[in-house]
Formats: C-alpha cells, sequence, structure tokens
C-alpha cells in the first residue's frame, strides 16, 4: 500500500525546511518506480524487492553481523531490515497485484528459491494475506508444505526460523489451524523437515485444545535428528502437557 507524501508545519529548528516542504519517503519512492510490466514480470520484480530491503536501514551498521547470522541460519542474505518495513513492502505487493493471485503464489515460490531472510518473512506476510477466493481452506498449509519439500530437496536443512515466520503469520491472520488429518500425515512423514513442521505446527494448535490421541502417538513416534534441541524440548512439553 502507498504512504502518502505529507506537507508538513513548518518549525524554526527544523533544519532548513520551510512551511509547505513535501517529505518523501526513500522506499515509498522505490515502490512507485515499479510499472505494471515489471509486475509481470517475477525476475525484474525480484530485483526490485531485493533493492527495496536496505533502504532506510543503516548503511553497513550491522552488515558483518548480519552476515554471519545470515550464513550461520542458512539463508542466503540477511540485511537488517526492520519487520516494519517488510511489513510495507507486503500491502504494497498485495495492494498492486490485487486480483493476481497466481502471480503473487510465484513470486512466493521465487522468494523462497532465493532464501534470503527478508525474502522469507515477505513471503511469510504475502501467504498469510492473500486472498481465499474459492479455493481449499487447508490451501496455504499445502503451499507451505511444497515450498519446504522443494527447498530441503535442493538444499537440504531449512531453518526452524523460516517454517515458525510462516506459522505464526498465519495465525496473526487468523487463517485456518492446519487440519488434523494433514498434521498427522506430516509427523508420519520420513522427511525430518515435514515433521520439524509438524511439531511447531501442533505446538501452535493446541495451545488451547486438548491433544487428540492420534497426534500423540504420532509426536511420540516422531525420530527426530541428533542436535535438534529445540524441535525435542517443544515436542517433549506437547507430550508432557497430556500427563496426569
Amino acid at each position: 500500500m502507498f504512504l502518502l507524501k505529507m506537507k508538513v508545519p513548518f518549525h524554526p529548528d527544523s533544519d532548513g525546511c520551510s512551511e509547505g516542504d513535501i517529505v518523501t519517503d526513500p522506499l515509498d519512492d522505490h515502490l512507485e518506480q515499479v510499472t505494471p510490466k515489471i509486475l509481470k514480470r517475477p525476475k525484474r520484480l525480484m530485483k526490485h524487492l531485493r533493492e527495496a530491503y536496505p533502504i532506510g536501514v543503516p548503511a553497513l551498521a550491522m552488515k558483518s553481523t548480519t552476515d554471519r547470522i545470515g550464513a550461520h541460519a542458512g539463508y542466503s542474505f540477511h540485511l537488517g531490515t526492520p519487520e516494519p518495513e517488510l511489513q510495507r513492502i507486503a500491502s504494497w505487493v498485495l495492494t498492486r497485484m490485487e486480483g493476481m493471485e497466481g502471480a503473487i503464489e510465484i513470486l512466493i515460490g521465487r522468494l523462497w528459491l532465493r532464501f534470503g531472510r527478508e525474502d522469507l518473512v515477505l513471503s511469510s506476510l504475502l501467504l498469510a494475506n492473500l486472498s481465499d477466493e474459492d479455493r481449499n481452506p487447508e490451501w496455504r498449509w499445502l503451499t507451505l508444505i511444497d515450498l519446504i519439500k522443494h527447498r530441503r530437496k535442493k538444499i537440504g536443512s531449512i531453518p526452524l526460523e523460516a517454517v515458525l515466520l510462516h506459522i505464526e503469520e498465519m495465525a496473526r491472520a487468523n487463517r485456518t489451524e492446519i487440519p488434523l488429518n494433514l498434521l498427522e500425515r506430516i509427523l508420519n512423514d520420513d522427511d525430518d523437515s515435514m515433521q520439524a513442521l509438524g511439531i511447531l505446527a501442533a505446538h501452535r494448535r493446541f495451545r488451547d485444545e486438548e491433544i487428540s490421541e492420534h497426534i500423540l502417538l504420532a509426536l511420540n513416534n516422531s525420530d527426530l535428528p541428533e542436535g535438534d534441541g529445540l524441535l525435542r524440548r517443544i515436542r517433549d512439553g506437547l507430550l508432557s502437557s497430556t500427563e496426569a
């Protein structure tokens, strides 16, 4: 969504600004350069979004730190873009590409392919806030499963944060919780990335309701790789919550 350029009142100590000056926003200005033609060309749109991420981020202030964090987590880059700016970019995409849901889904796939941290935050916002139209209510979960499986085959391990970002954003947008039959299926999947998704999704779903027996069995049978301390703690917490 575009932010309006605002007229600001004059103050004597306003660093040379005079009354009636127009205050422009660099991120807004950058996004306004995107033409309808660019919106239909995913590669060019991806480039424009990548250029938008660092706008407003203090130059090089956190570069070495964010580079190390990104590399350690498995992201292709981590620029340190604040979440409010990424929310603005997501809002702009959804507004400018209204009625182009298929193109937005393609964009989400490309964001996962590039796999910068900012890409994944943007993906989570877009997936959570796309309209349902006449689609199956569980389509978001099926899309997330496909994204994770495709990335897993291509590159290997996936940061838990990337999965959690999408689950939490869907919860904030009041989207449908993962269906029980789908949850049981991914918990019983041999792919550890699917089991991770299942455990995190179960942790979100069963905060305020009792866990069903077949989900408890699937959680108990999940075979987590060595080193997944956080996932083990979450799973064990879910199992222990049912003990008398």
